[in-house]
């Protein structure tokens, strides 16, 4: 079958709303900095009470791998995003956001649910710390999978936030199975330290047999399998995928085979560190698809995420989309 698509991906559609809070305000909430939470639609609605009179930093179309896809969308290679809405607001406006960017849409508009939100919080030292609701994105399930989409992509890109219901985990193994048989190459992120101590034995499976590409944070990578980066990284390629570790400031590790390759970070001034990881997954598939070196794909990868730290929300600015452009 011919590639119609370079990434696909499917994962929580959700719209992210930014917002400055306190050190102390975090801890009110009893939440753990730099962390996601997922929380029920009550807990939300609190959440978002307590807000009301405080002025938005931003919002935008978010969960993980919709922010990849809408990167590499700007960065105009062909993308296709699965995920479920509801037909209220947020969720017309996530569509129209996907169709402004000439991303396929594969979205399922649900009757049952509200449409997802993830409440960014970015406290005084300019890390982000994550309260979300699923919403509809909980009801996606196998029948939704995108098949013929997978089957004509050259990537599958997928994170571990798709860990919270069977019917999402069925899912994301559905769509690994159709890529397996179209040589689409599965493109997996492990997402944040809670879903990988939640779900420890499930992802050192899916690197062990069914990833081709693996992204974790040093954090994440520790928990993994408690080793050092450098030995994670050697340990994800002994199974065959290609590792790359994000070291934040440090910049990060790319292994591929026996061959590790060392991504120097590009400094910036530091806002907010929302999308900084989805951003770095998004130039190294964009170095990829082009088919550039595994250097490439990581300078890529640290120009997108340096850009998007420098100011608030996950978007990047049109300066670096022509930088990484100019560099193919």
């Amino acid at each position: 079958m011919s590639q119609n698509f370079d990434v696909v991906a499917i994962c929580n559609a959700l719209m992210d709303v930014i917002y400055e809070i306190s050190n102390e305000e975090l801890q009110q909430f009893n939440l753990t900095k730099g962390q996601m939470h997922l929380v029920d639609e009550a807990r939300q609605r609190t959440m978002l009470a307590f807000f009301k009179d405080r002025k938005e930093v931003g919002r935008e179309i978010g969960g993980s791998s919709l922010n990849v896809i809408r990167a590499l969308a700007l960065l105009e290679k062909k993308t296709a995003f699965a995920g479920s809405v509801a037909d209220d607001p947020f969720g017309a406006a996530i569509t129209k956001r996907m169709a402004e960017l000439k991303i396929d849409s594969k979205i399922i508009i649900s009757s049952n649910e509200s449409t997802g939100v993830c409440l960014v919080l970015v406290s005084p030292d300019h890390e982000r710390t994550m309260v979300t609701y699923l919403g509809a994105s909980r009801l996606y399930g196998t029948k939704l999978v995108p098949t013929a989409a997978i089957q004509s992509s050259r990537v599958l890109h997928f994170c571990g936030y798709q860990w919270d219901t069977d019917g999402q985990k069925a899912a994301i193994a559905k769509g690994i199975e159709e890529a397996k048989h179209a040589s689409c190459l599965v493109s997996f992120d492990l997402a944040d330290p809670f879903v990988v101590r939640q779900h420890q034995s499930d992802f050192q499976e899916i690197v062990a047999k069914k990833a081709d590409i693996v992204f974790a944070n040093e954090e994440e990578a520790h928990l993994l399998y408690g080793l050092t980066p450098e030995a994670t990284a050697a340990k994800i390629a002994s199974y065959g995928p290609i590792a790359v570790i994000k070291l934040g400031a440090k910049g990060a590790l790319i292994q591929k085979g026996q061959q590790q390759t060392v991504v120097s970070p590009v400094p910036t001034q530091v806002v907010d560190t929302t999308g900084a990881g989805d951003m770095f997954a998004a130039g190294f598939l964009y170095g990829l698809v082009s088919e550039k070196s595994m250097a490439f794909c990581g300078r890529a990868a640290a120009t997108l995420a340096s850009d998007v730290i420098s100011h608030y929300g996950a978007k990047l600015s049109p300066e670096v989309i022509q930088k990484v452009r100019s560099l193919i």
